[in-house]
């Protein structure tokens, strides 16, 4: 059967899944910078990151800052020299999740450096208030990604839903993508935030891509802009907004499962939201 003819579910929306070492690396700050005025962009490389590998668009490395209210670090380390696995300090850790973006590999010195972007707030947490402070030379441990799943083969449309933590995320999808691929963002901002929004995709995703904003949920908004057979179905954010999102996806559309990806990055209330976790937890078939 040619590709073309092959229009099952599960092989046009199939993602490569692929294992990586999964270990603790300290990375030197070597810039610090602000992509748009609603990001501060931290710059990090060092030795323990020759081998750091991210190759999936939704790419997760857990980041480890101090106690907010002790300036206290405590981080994994390493279980060993080229070993599989950390080692968990005792006592409490501040961490969240990041999506690790243009890896890259400097071909002279064969340094390998990573960019995360820190959506900046009021109130912020120990994450955006570390960002907010770092200064080349500041060092910082980061765990993972344990692995990656790539992007869909066959995929002619795709349709992202985002909020500001998610944006980066949305950003590497538009990055990585063929041109070929029709990609809207539906963008979970207040609408004086769209025009950033536009200009972080843009720059960032190396790409014009169609933002729309959000009228009533998310739901709603999906369902204005449009499934069909071939469109994929990437959502992360808050995880409460993504629930009638995966219900109307599974329930009422009735994807095949290949056929959409949903994340909680945080959790409105909940601190240090582990987004493995289910983003509906009172329907017991939640994959």
């Amino acid at each position: 059967m040619s590709e073309s003819q092959d229009t099952t579910a599960p092989a046009r929306f199939t993602r490569e899944g692929t294992r990586h070492r999964f270990t603790a690396r300290t990375g030197t700050v070597t810039a610090v910078s602000r992509p748009v005025e609603a990001y501060v962009r931290v710059t990090l490389t060092g030795p323990d990151f020759a081998d750091f590998v991210s190759n999936g668009p939704g790419d997760h490395a857990r980041v480890f800052f101090p106690n907010p209210a002790t300036g206290e670090y405590l981080a994994p380390t390493p279980a060993g020299p080229g070993e599989d696995g950390i080692v968990r300090p005792d006592g409490p850790m501040f961490a969240r999740d990041f999506t690790p973006l243009n890896v890259r590999r400097d071909p002279e010195t064969g340094e390998v450096s990573v960019d995360l972007d820190f959506l900046r707030h009021q109130d912020p947490g120990p994450a955006a208030a570390w960002a907010e402070a770092a200064e080349v030379g500041d060092s910082i441990v980061v765990v993972g990604p344990r692995g990656s799943h790539g992007l869909p083969h066959g995929v002619r449309r795709v349709v992202i839903v985002a909020d500001g933590s998610a944006l980066p995320a949305a950003a590497r999808w538009a990055a990585e993508l063929p041109a070929d691929v029709e990609i809207e963002v539906i963008a979970d901002v207040p609408p004086a935030d769209l025009e950033w929004v536009d200009e972080y995709l843009r720059l960032q995703g190396g790409r014009e891509v169609l933002v729309s904003e959000v009228f009533g949920g998310l739901d709603d908004a999906v369902r204005d802009t449009g499934v069909d057979a071939e469109t994929f179905v990437f959502g992360a954010g808050e995880a409460s907004r993504l629930v009638p999102l995966r219900r109307f996806l599974k329930y009422e559309l009735q994807l095949p499962r290949e056929q959409y990806a949903l994340s909680g990055y945080w959790k409105r209330g909940t601190v240090a939201f582990d987004h493995h976790a289910p983003i509906d937890p009172e329907d017991p078939d939640e994959e």
